[in-house]
């Protein structure tokens, strides 16, 4: 009688094994570049990557972080992406605590843009307006500043994205430029 040789029956035994340890191998390597892709997709549009919250600026969303010690920010911001990440939103007060883990004056990191170029794609510069009076009285520094003591177009402004539906102070933090409009107008005086 020929001897079967003994490959089939390796080939066979390592098969079954070689293929789970493929698909063990597959699921990991997705796993971390799901989770590389996640840790660079600062700031962009929600759903939000871990350490960001889902932020409403003037109608429109954005993730943001919480500012860290001495108001750093993430400098990981998506790709293409000239904006600078700064410390100029802020919780105010009449939507403080409406989210749990909120409150008045709290500070979160947000995309500095002068324009729409230099915010993400998809993405546009939010600005306050000068000399315009809103809702946002209180929250806009410039609303009763003179176009001539603050030109527009000397405003910065914050990267964000159009919402889908009309963001709702319990699914989102409701955040101020505030910060953002005292440091346009400071800039301006100086």
């Amino acid at each position: 009688l020929a001897q079967a040789s003994p490959r089939p029956v390796c080939a066979r035994l390592l098969a079954p094994r070689s293929t789970r340890l493929m698909r063990l191998l597959r699921v990991f390597l997705s796993c971390c570049l799901l989770r590389a892709q996640i840790a660079t997709a600062g700031y962009s549009k929600p759903p939000c990557a871990a350490g960001e919250v889902a932020a409403s600026v003037l109608g429109r969303v954005l993730c943001a972080p919480v500012c860290g010690e001495a108001g750093r920010c993430p400098a990981e911001k998506p790709e293409s992406t000239l904006a600078d990440a700064r410390c100029v939103l802020a919780v105010p007060k009449k939507t403080a605590g409406m989210v749990a883990g909120t409150f008045a004056g709290q500070k979160y990191c947000g995309l500095v843009c002068s324009a729409d170029s230099y915010c993400p794609q998809g993405s546009k510069c939010t600005r306050l307006q000068v000399g315009q009076g809103d809702t946002f009285l209180k929250e806009n520094p410039l609303a009763t500043v003179s176009e001539l003591l603050v030109p527009q177009d000397n405003v910065e402004g914050v990267c964000t994205y159009q919402a889908k539906k009309k963001p709702s102070p319990k699914e989102v933090v409701m955040l101020s430029m505030k910060p953002l409009g005292l440091e346009d107008l400071k800039d301006q005086i100086e």
